[in-house]
């Protein structure tokens, strides 16, 4: 009988993978094909193939345009965001002048948004916490120094990452939760073209550092695979029983020895 379980399990751990493959939708493979094509575009913008990454755009716009988006739950505020963000990626390989390094930043904007639209589990942007914590980090180094030209540098860089993710929170976060950073921000930015108080300006980068320690982790945590929660907690549960019934049986095997001797 123990053998017969210890096989379940085994069939079991080896059947629930290929059975959530085989639960893949058209609408699944739509979204993971968007996204590549998101990417595709970055790739090329880097390697300056400005041409071609208008065209695979255009490719975009035709396929995007056929998913159902009532039916995928997209709200409206969603559609505005990646449009906009298709329109600076559109306008990035297609302005005559334009630094090689805003067109990346415009162009990954863009990348993020539709990685954060697509993707249900551990989206893109959540990359960006090093950048970003670090960017903190050295604002709060520069402030401690007494070095405002180097805080007004460190902000233009936190300022310049929070941009290019901002369309990607805008998707994945609640609401309020994004108001409450872009009030943050914008609280820090009007601070520091006053007269710098460093101990207010101090205290405010360590709220701003609580709340995106506290974003990042519970972004990490929301977006862990559920079907992966469900196998290890099915798998726990059926190794549970195979261990109950092995110790009921020794605890049968000890109890019928003790009658024996009797």
């Amino acid at each position: 009988m123990r053998q017969v379980i210890i096989l379940l399990i085994v069939v079991f751990l080896f059947s629930v993978p290929q059975s959530i493959h085989a639960e893949e939708t058209t609408s699944l493979h739509t979204w993971k094909e968007l996204n590549h094509t998101s990417d595709q575009i970055l790739q090329l913008v880097k390697q300056e193939n400005f041409e071609e990454a208008k065209q695979l755009l255009d490719y975009f716009s035709v396929s995007f345009l056929e998913v159902d988006f009532q039916e995928e739950g997209i709200t409206m505020s969603s559609l505005r965001t990646v449009t906009s963000s298709f329109e600076k990626a559109v306008e990035a390989v297609t302005a005559i002048e334009m630094p090689l390094d805003q067109r990346i930043f415009t162009v990954t904007a863009f990348r993020l948004a539709i990685d954060a639209l697509s993707s249900d589990h551990h989206p893109l942007w959540l990359h960006s916490e090093k950048s970003v914590m670090s960017a903190i980090t050295t604002m709060k180094e520069a402030i401690e120094q007494g070095e405002t030209q180097a805080f007004q540098h460190r902000f233009n860089e936190f300022q310049r990452h929070y941009d290019m993710i901002r369309p990607a929170l805008f998707i994945d976060i609640e609401p309020q939760h994004l108001q409450r950073i872009d009030s943050q921000i914008t609280f820090l930015e009007r601070i520091r073209t006053e007269s710098l108080d460093e101990d207010k300006v101090m205290s405010h980068l360590e709220i701003m550092e609580e709340e995106w320690m506290d974003l990042y982790q519970r972004i990490k945590e929301d977006s862990a695979d559920p079907s992966l929660w469900w196998v290890m907690f099915t798998i726990g549960g059926m190794i549970i029983m195979s261990l109950s019934y092995v110790g009921w049986k020794k605890y049968r095997a000890e109890k019928q020895k003790v009658r024996v001797k009797e």
